[in-house]
């Protein structure tokens, strides 16, 4: 088996191959942003993270469109896309294309529910055992299209070895995309789902959050968080610290990608965790012009 700690590659795997029930399809948004400088071709345009839809969608310099962030580098890599702007929930993932990437936020696993669900009191006492009942529904997203459904099997990994009935819990979940997981949950169609904190703010609803030991997010666990692992695809993924990289790969982008990772006060109230440190520039000098595709 090939090993892979951080991405991986070739992501348009079909549902049925990873053996996962797949509900609905991708949805496509996009949200005019003011503070773009109109040309002939239109304004500037930015491919983000579907947990990235909403804050993005408020930031101005582009026209956002969110995907699941494998889905996403897909769209390039074949061509589908040519953004002037990428913000994914895997920096390495935005490399791949800019050749440099600025981490700029953080984020945590949570298990969000509906409040009207009759088992909300039930997830809320105790999700571990809530969320393996079959009379429960329950939402994840795709671990070939996008890092939150490849970061919910780690939890359940570490979960597992705690006593938690993971194996229930993965079988009795219904894999959706990522910008429509919690949209099913508002409209009844799921009692709960795993998703991003941030996730649960922008839709205002009720969620349990994991141990810091089980969410990725904390670095005191990173070495922890480093021993799970999950096989998708044939490739075996590892665990690691959530975190999230953006760049522009036209100066078209540039407004976008500083409104975006320089405004921690926004990120988050919406949810993400941003580090005095961030952002943090990795692969070139932050002086430097946009590497990348040429305009």
């Amino acid at each position: 088996m090939r090993r892979r700690t951080l991405l991986l590659s070739g992501c348009a795997v079909a549902g049925g191959a990873l053996g996962v029930r797949i509900t609905g399809s991708d949805f496509r948004t996009q949200s005019d942003a003011t503070g773009a400088t109109p040309t002939d071709s239109g304004p500037a345009s930015a491919l983000v993270a579907g947990s990235l839809q909403t804050v993005a969608g408020e930031v101005d310099g582009a026209t956002t469109e969110a995907h699941g962030s494998l889905a996403a580098a897909e769209l390039v890599r074949s061509g589908a896309r040519d953004p002037d702007a990428l913000a994914l929930a895997a920096p390495e993932l935005v490399s791949e294309f800019a050749g440099w990437h600025a981490v700029f936020a953080s984020n945590a696993l949570t298990v969000v529910y509906d409040p009207d669900s009759e088992f909300a009191d039930a997830i809320r006492d105790d999700w571990r055992t809530a969320l393996a009942r079959d009379d429960i529904a329950v939402g994840r997203t795709d671990p070939a299209r996008d890092p939150l459904g490849y970061r919910t099997l780690l939890a359940l990994d570490l979960a597992g070895r705690e006593g938690a009935p993971a194996a229930d819990i993965r079988a009795n979940a219904d894999v959706f995309p990522e910008t429509q997981l919690l949209r099913t949950l508002e409209a009844g169609g799921l009692d709960a789902a795993f998703a991003y904190r941030n996730m649960a703010v922008a839709h205002d609803l009720p969620r349990v959050d994991l141990p810091a030991r089980l969410d990725l997010s904390d670095p005191d666990f990173a070495e922890r968080y480093r021993t799970a692992e999950v096989t998708v695809a044939g490739e075996t993924i590892r665990g690691d610290l959530i975190r999230y990289g953006a760049a522009y790969l036209t100066d078209r982008g540039k407004p976008f990608y500083h409104n975006l990772v320089e405004d921690a006060e926004r990120l988050r109230e919406s949810g993400f965790a941003v580090p005095e440190t961030y952002p943090v520039v990795s692969g070139r000098d932050e002086s430097s012009g946009a590497r990348g595709r040429d305009e």
